[in-house]
């Protein structure tokens, strides 16, 4: 057994994850590692033919389909969704597509207003329903993670591409060569471990629902394997596209958003590792790429509640295990110049029981804090403060500072990227 598969079978059962599975991708071959168990009832062991969700890890599936139909010259990115979108909320319709895939288009989460235990499946349903729901701010005025940005995506792809989401998505998985990985529901994955089905089995509802788009794909272990390893060597479309993936957005007041299309963008050094998690109804996965050592990670886990922070861990853990120097987990320690800001951050993002103070968040966050729903809880609490917070990265841009902090717990570290204006007030922070 492997040092990395010790490591991980080790730091799953002290997280008490049923089941677990990573595929491992480096230069020097991919690694694919399972653990535990397939379902409750079944309790047959991982396999590589186990099913997991990834939930919102999925979403830059979606990006990459509107990409590639950008490539074929189908859509421009700028267009406004309204211009193909004709069902569009007259105060949604003038968002561009590049805005719902990088979150910065400001309309709302759907899911803050969603009062029944499940959203509309049909096109026309969603429109209706959440037709009256106001943005939270105007276009590239801030940055705010939302479904609803990629619910659209997916009716704009079904539309362009002329048949169904699932299909348009299958397509796409097939031109890379891939089986193990299809759209499919958390529900039905964990039905197929259940029912025993295998690598080829799909799930015919979700090929039939329209309102798709925001995270509904699930794959076995040699399926993310197969994925990760073509995101990390670009056989998707051409080179061209690549950049506009990973390029992280700037706001007009010049500040420096961390999220492309469909991932979270970070520097690291010299060079820019890409990551994307998810959690749904137990499930649980983490992918992190570090195209410049030309190696990546997908860890998923199973009824596991409770530990999305763990599988964050154990993702960026696999992938410092097998490629040193490819995460964060590698930064030394940097001595702190100005350990007052260190000292706000840490008081802002980890509240016990208090309520942020409004005067230390940027005019663009303090938007979202106040109207963005579930979206506008910024807090990084878990239960229990760290026991150690310090600096491991930062980098100035014309218009702020970006903070990586290092936050350590017993059992885990985690990693928070902090974004300062000019005037000392937070305007992003997200946890790796």
């Amino acid at each position: 057994m492997s040092d990395v598969e010790c490591i991980l079978r080790e730091r799953a059962e002290a997280f008490d994850i049923a089941g677990l599975a990573a595929a491992i991708i480096t230069p020097d071959g991919d690694k694919l590692i399972t653990y535990g168990v397939d379902s409750a009832q079944s309790r047959r062991a991982v396999s590589n033919s186990t099913w997991f969700s990834l939930a919102s890890t999925g979403k830059h599936v979606t990006s990459c389909m509107i990409l590639d139909l950008a490539r074929q010259g189908r859509l421009q990115l700028d267009d406004k969704v309204g211009e193909h979108l004709s069902d569009t909320p007259p105060t949604w319709s003038d968002r561009s597509i590049r805005s719902l895939m990088r979150h910065t288009s400001g309309l709302p989460e759907y899911l803050s207003y969603t009062e029944f235990d499940c959203p509309p499946t049909l096109r026309t349903d969603f429109m209706h329903v959440y037709r009256d729901l106001e943005p939270v701010f105007e276009q590239d005025a801030a940055w705010m993670y939302s479904n609803t940005n990629y619910i659209l995506l997916g009716f704009l792809i079904a539309q362009l591409a002329g048949f169904s989401y699932a299909d348009a998505a299958q397509t796409l998985f097939a031109r890379a060569g891939c089986t193990g990985v299809t759209t499919a529901s958390p529900a039905w994955a964990r039905a197929a471990n259940e029912t025993g089905l295998g690598q080829d089995a799909t799930d015919t509802d979700s090929w039939a629902r329209e309102v798709i788009g925001d995270g509904d794909i699930s794959a076995t272990v040699e399926g993310a394997a197969c994925w990760t390893r073509t995101l990390l060597r670009n056989r998707i479309f051409e080179r061209a596209k690549t950049p506009e993936m990973f390029a992280p957005a700037t706001l007009p007041s010049g500040l420096q958003i961390p999220y492309g299309c469909g991932w979270f963008v970070e520097r690291l050094g010299d060079n820019v590792i890409a990551y994307h998690s998810g959690h749904y109804d137990g499930w649980t996965a983490m992918t992190l790429l570090a195209p410049h050592s030309a190696s990546g990670v997908t860890v998923m886990s199973n009824f596991a509640p409770g530990n999305t922070r763990a599988v964050r861990y154990l993702a960026q853990l696999a992938l410092e295990t097998a490629a040193p120097g490819a995460t964060p987990l590698a930064s030394p320690t940097l001595i702190d110049t100005d350990p007052s800001l260190s000292v706000l951050a840490h008081e802002q993002l980890f509240r016990e029981d208090s309520s942020p103070n409004l005067a230390h968040f940027a005019p663009a966050l303090r938007q979202v804090i106040e109207r963005g729903g579930i979206r506008g809880l910024i807090n990084l609490w878990a239960g229990t403060a760290p026991t150690g917070f310090s600096l491991v990265g930062e980098q100035h841009h014309k218009q702020g500072l970006m903070r990586r902090y290092r936050a350590t717990y017993p059992d885990r570290v985690e990693h928070v990227l902090v974004g300062f204006t000019q005037q000392r007030q937070i305007y992003w922070a997200w946890p790796l």
